[in-house]
């Protein structure tokens, strides 16, 4: 029988940070917990800590914002080639490639519309909240 009184010494930020960095690469628990070289029930028992729960998410978010960078950077590539193929002699090419820039730019104009229209609504709500109405239509 387990005594519940058992205090496990935490492992170093180094084997967390190793652990997160599996997770985030796709690897199970186990695989996570052997790249660390912990137990797979030090995996599981920090998954349930909202202070590891909170580090992971942290490192997920980073590596999306780094992943999201990397494609701007390339953006700028796509457009010059999108605009070179749209001067191809072929044009089953150059049609595709008006058809992708006409895509790119609606959907950039409903991002841009959509986040204005956002913006509106978080105004009206902050400013219809501070009188202490709560609700759109309150």
């Amino acid at each position: 029988m387990k005594n519940p009184k058992v205090r496990h010494a935490e492992p170093s930020p180094d084997k967390r940070r190793l652990v997160i960095e599996a997770l985030l690469a796709g690897e199970s628990q186990d695989a996570a917990a052997r790249a660390a070289n912990v137990g797979r029930r030090t995996v599981v028992r920090w998954l349930g800590q909202d202070a590891f729960r909170t580090e992971l998410e942290a490192a997920r978010v980073a590596a999306f914002a780094e992943a999201v960078g990397l494609l701007k950077g390339c953006a700028d590539l796509a457009v010059k080639k999108l605009l070179e193929l749209l001067k191809s002699k072929r044009d089953s090419e150059a049609r595709r490639a008006a058809v992708e820039i006409l895509n790119f730019a609606f959907r950039g104009i409903e991002t841009l519309d959509f986040e204005a229209r956002l913006e509106q609504v978080e105004k009206f709500i902050a400013e219809h909240s501070a009188g202490g109405r709560v609700g759109l239509l309150s």
